[in-house]
C-alpha cells in the first residue's frame, strides 16, 4: 500500500489586514471618542475646548498605559490627538464639521402633505354625497331601495 502525503493548505489573507492593525485602529477610535467625551464633560467652548480635548487625550493615554500596554497607550494618544486636530480645524472655521445629521440642511421645503407653505395643516376634504330630503330617506338610500332594517325596533 502506497503512502499518501497529506496536502498542506496554506492560510491566505487576501486583504492583507492583520489582527494587529484592527486592534490598533480600535484603540485609536477609542482614544478619539474618549478625548471627545472627556472634553464634552468639561463643557468648554472655543479654543479652551480644543485645549481641554488635548488634555483629555493625554489623560486617556496615561490611563491606557496604567491599564493596558504601551502600544495601547500610544494608539489612544493618536486618537486623542486626532480629536484635538478635528476640533482645532472646526474652531478656525475653515471646514464645518457638523457630524450631527450628515448632509441634511434645514430648509423651508414642505413635504407633499395637506399643509400650506408655513406647515399649517389644513382640514381634510371629505367627498360626501349630496344630502337628500329627510333623514330616513338618507338612511334608506333614496328611491327604489328600502332597507329591511329601517323602521324595525
Amino acid at each position: 500500500m502506497a503512502h499518501h502525503h497529506h496536502r498542506r493548505y496554506r492560510r491566505r489573507n487576501p486583504f492583507g489586514v492583520s489582527g494587529g492593525v484592527v486592534k490598533d485602529s480600535l484603540w485609536t477610535a477609542g482614544g478619539l471618542l474618549a478625548a471627545l467625551y472627556g472634553a464634552k464633560l468639561a463643557g468648554q467652548t472655543g479654543w479652551l475646548d480644543v485645549g481641554v480635548t488635548a488634555a483629555a487625550a493625554v489623560a486617556v493615554s496615561f490611563l491606557g498605559k496604567a491599564v493596558g500596554q504601551a502600544s495601547a497607550s500610544e494608539e489612544l494618544l493618536k486618537g486623542g490627538i486626532s480629536a484635538t486636530i478635528l476640533k482645532a480645524i472646526a474652531q478656525t472655521g475653515a471646514v464645518s464639521l457638523n457630524l450631527g445629521l450628515g448632509t441634511y440642511v434645514p430648509s423651508y421645503f414642505s413635504a407633499p402633505t395637506s399643509s400650506d407653505a408655513y406647515g399649517r395643516a389644513t382640514a381634510p376634504t371629505i367627498m360626501l354625497p349630496a344630502p337628500t330630503k329627510g333623514a330616513a330617506a338618507g338612511m334608506s338610500g333614496g328611491r327604489g331601495f328600502r332597507s329591511r332594517f329601517v323602521g324595525r325596533v
